[in-house]
């Protein structure tokens, strides 16, 4: 029996719907799959991007000799440094003006000689157009003190910086807020302490310009630094 030809086509009409359906699966699975790989790759573009990006320039820093302050120093304490009352440098610190002790001080004392002071106007007046903080380091030598003064070479050379301290404070009008007090006593010497000339050099006082005005550095480590008065630092003598 043969059935007739609209019967027998009807099969058709399904299976182009399920072509259809099917095909329409396929867009929509090949869409979504376009849109995943937009997404991965967009974090790659935006690292290209950083990566190219053009860097902030980076200061260069001037070099230790070409420093204003220090060119300053030696224009207008030319005398001083020739006579050995003080020798200039600069290190990664700041500039560094390192004050002979013999001038400053008799020995085992902490008080500044008269014939001293008058260099410390200079040293002043230059430092007051500076705004950079002020570190002022002592030092002594490795010979051992104990006396109704000071009880340890510590004592001694953090005593002696705040006399230089009380002198610039009082001839240069320098609030004490832009100084720092340390002491370090024999544990920072410049040369080997086995001779009577070595121990010399390394008895000093040091005033170290740091190099960032704003930062309020903290002493070396192996500088001890107080807070006390100079009244508990140089008590009465018994």
């Amino acid at each position: 029996m043969t059935l007739p030809g609209s019967r027998r086509d009807r099969w058709l009409l399904p299976y182009a719907d399920f072509i259809t359906l099917l095909f329409a699966v396929f867009v929509m699975m090949y869409a979504m799959e376009k849109a995943r790989d937009k997404q991965r790759i967009v974090p790659v573009r935006q690292q290209a991007a950083t990566v190219v990006a053009p860097q902030p320039a980076v200061s260069v820093p001037v070099p230790l000799e070409d420093r204003p302050l220090l060119n300053d120093l030696r224009t207008n304490l030319s005398a001083e440094s020739r006579e050995g009352f003080l020798t200039l440098s600069a290190d990664l610190r700041g500039v560094v003006i390192a004050l002979n002790d013999q001038t400053l001080f008799r020995p085992g004392e902490a008080r500044i000689q008269a014939s001293a002071e008058t260099s410390f106007d200079t040293i002043g007046r230059v430092l007051s157009q500076y705004p950079n903080h002020i570190l002022l380091e002592g030092h002594t030598d490795s010979v051992p003190i104990h006396t109704a003064r000071f009880r340890s070479n510590w004592e001694l050379s953090t005593a002696r910086s705040m006399a230089v301290m009380e002198l610039l404070e009082r001839n240069a009008d320098m609030p004490s807020s832009r100084f720092s007090i340390g002491g370090s006593a024999d544990n920072s010497p410049v040369t080997a302490d086995s001779t009577e000339s070595g121990r010399a050099r390394n008895r000093r006082v040091e005033i170290v310009v740091l190099e960032d005005p704003p930062a309020r550095q903290p002493a070396p480590a192996s500088t001890e630094l107080l807070s006390a008065s100079p009244e508990a630092l140089n008590p009465p003598s018994q």
